[in-house]
């Protein structure tokens, strides 16, 4: 038997609630890390092997590139730390109702922004 359900394929008109998006950023938050692992792990190589790799990583750090990388590092860090301490405390079944697990998101989301913007104003 055939059922026919609507299929959406246009993303765009998709609209998440808050808690929605904060569980996704959470997710992409998290696969970024695990890619920042290899290229922090790859940054103190370099720098460790001798004082020539080190002054190299001094002078990678000090282009534009470079920093928003480090940026996107952080930023990544951050938002996984402070999401992650959301779901901590959703997991002592606090802020489980929908009106509260939505504010927790949006306040999530915007400490997440403003810690951003503070880490990219101290990186430059």
């Amino acid at each position: 038997m055939k059922k026919q359900r609507p299929v959406n394929l246009d993303l765009s008109t998709i609209n998440l609630p808050a808690a929605g998006k904060a569980s996704i950023l959470h997710r992409v938050s998290g696969v970024m890390m695990f890619f920042a692992v290899g290229i922090l792990i790859w940054t103190l190589s370099v720098s460790l092997s001798s004082e020539a790799g080190f002054n190299s990583v001094k002078e990678c750090l000090d282009g534009g590139f470079f920093k928003f990388i480090m940026w996107g590092i952080i930023s990544a860090l951050t938002y996984h730390f402070v999401g992650g301490i959301r779901h901590l405390i959703m997991d002592l079944g606090h802020l489980e109702e929908k009106g509260s697990g939505q504010t927790s998101a949006k306040f999530v989301i915007a400490l997440w922004i403003i810690l951003s913007v503070v880490a990219g104003v101290w990186l430059w």
